[in-house]
């Protein structure tokens, strides 16, 4: 989950730099391999075929099963449960990560996202000669980057993965800025204390590319800590939970905020917790949750 960045790179740019971090080390057709430059600046041996794929994120594997070969995915992490499915996999426990479980699997390749896995977990794997690739999904155009880097390692479809671009990716030129957006959200992930999606973040650039502004005004933090005097002050116009249970826990621990202007408007809304929280396949859906909700 986690940098207010709203330019998207053109196709053929990213493409390139996709391009330019894979160098063929091995012509041998049986044995054949490249090193891949990953997302924590680190390079990855990995076969020019893998036959054997690892996820230990959910919105990795929700897009691995939509544009690669589903019979080369060998293993998920526990939480990995969607599509359904996927639930038929051995599943693998994450906090902390079972590197016996990894390496049971025989994998020529394990997908993670930044920051879901430590650097002594990969450490441990690179020593079994596992070859893990650490991809980051915050931004949009992270998302954008590491989804073609997915595709083109698994050797997936590319028709049908800029399909899905073109459901919910926004040219740039054609966005609104934040500072002209007229309604601001708060998109709560926490309740006690209050955690929210920040700046930073890929919900952010899914409200402003929508039309709206992030009510956060003043941090880089992604999924910064707010307080009741900070949720006032900014008197947001719309809030977004992750449940309505959820919602109904927030103002029954904070009365005091049924005087902002959304709790007036009863601008309360709420998009289920797993199409929230996971930058994936769903994020067309998202995409228009959001987009609906700014224009009610």
């Amino acid at each position: 989950m986690r940098y207010s960045l709203y330019l998207f790179l053109v196709f053929s740019l990213l493409f390139t730099a996709c391009k330019e971090k894979t160098v063929v080390i091995e012509n041998n057709p049986d044995t054949a391999s490249y090193t891949f430059v990953d997302d924590a600046g680190r390079n990855v041996v990995i076969p020019s075929s893998p036959h054997r794929i690892v996820s230990l994120t959910p919105s990795i594997t929700e897009l691995l099963y939509a544009f690669t070969d589903t019979n080369r995915i060998v293993g998920r992490s526990v939480w990995c449960d969607y599509p359904e499915s996927v639930k038929k996999l051995p599943a693998l426990n994450t906090y902390p990560l079972d590197i016996e479980a990894v390496v049971r699997l025989k994998p020529d390749v394990v997908f993670a996202k930044k920051g879901m896995i430590s650097i002594q977990e990969l450490e441990k794997l690179e020593r079994l000669n596992i070859s893990v690739v650490v991809l980051k999904f915050d931004l949009i155009t992270e998302i954008e980057s590491s989804t073609r880097k997915l595709v083109q390692i698994t050797q997936g479809d590319t028709v049908k993965m800029n399909a899905w671009f073109d459901q919910w990716l926004v040219p740039a030129d054609t966005i609104v800025s934040a500072s002209n957006a007229v309604q601001t959200c708060i998109v709560v992930t926490s309740v006690s204390p209050i955690y929210v999606f920040g700046k930073k973040t890929y919900v952010s650039d899914l409200i402003v590319q929508a039309g709206g502004k992030n009510f956060i005004y003043d941090t880089d933090s992604p999924y910064p800590v707010v307080d009741v005097e900070y949720v006032l002050k900014s008197n947001p116009d719309i809030y977004i939970f992750s449940s309505a249970e959820q919602q109904t826990l927030f103002f029954e621990a904070y009365p005091v905020l049924k005087k902002t202007k959304a709790y007036k408007a009863q601008k309360l809304f709420y998009i289920g917790d797993s199409v929230l929280s996971r930058p994936g396949i769903r994020l067309p859906q998202l995409y228009q949750s959001i987009k609906s909700i700014l224009h009610k």
